[in-house]
């Protein structure tokens, strides 16, 4: 009969894998480039199922443990079709843009929340925005469903509103 302790014995979640706040990932100081893995990767970041607080890749296979610098999901590019914004993420999804979620760090970046996560508009993204700029007495502001959004500057832009 097999022991399960014996075939589990040295065996971790733990792993060498991180991705840096610009949305980069490596195998310890190694970078990543292949394109359909980074993909996937980007897919299957999630919360790590232990409560941990800490992300893991997860798949429908298994998941292992992975350091996250900066938020889980990226704005790679919109799609702005009148009162709606359509948000393209790096996990290869769309979502609405809630624009009361709508806020900048401390470096000007702008961020917002997506199914319960944080995303952090890309430059690409960000200048697709640029057409729904706009400033008034009051200062910059976003033109979004016929509303003027002004994101706040937070300390911690990667805290879910």
């Amino acid at each position: 009969m097999v022991d399960p302790n014996a075939v589990l014995a040295g065996r971790t979640r733990e792993t060498r894998i991180r991705r840096d706040d610009a949305g980069r990932w490596f195998d310890g100081e190694d970078p990543i480039t292949h394109p359909l893995l980074t993909r996937a990767f980007d897919a299957w970041l999630l919360p790590a199922p232990d409560g941990s607080g800490r992300w893991c890749l997860s798949n429908d296979i298994n998941w292992a443990f992975v350091a996250l610098e900066g938020p889980p999901r990226f704005v790679r590019s919109l799609d702005a079709d009148g009162a709606q914004i359509v948000l393209h993420l790096s996990d290869d999804t769309r979502a609405p843009l809630a624009p009361e979620t709508l806020r900048q760090g401390p470096d000007g970046a702008l961020y917002c929340d997506v199914r319960g996560l944080v995303a952090r508009f890309d430059r690409h993204a960000a200048m697709q925005l640029a057409e729904r700029l706009g400033e008034d007495e009051r200062g910059v502001y976003l033109e979004v469903g016929g509303a003027r959004v002004r994101p706040p500057t937070v300390d911690d832009p990667l805290a879910v509103r």
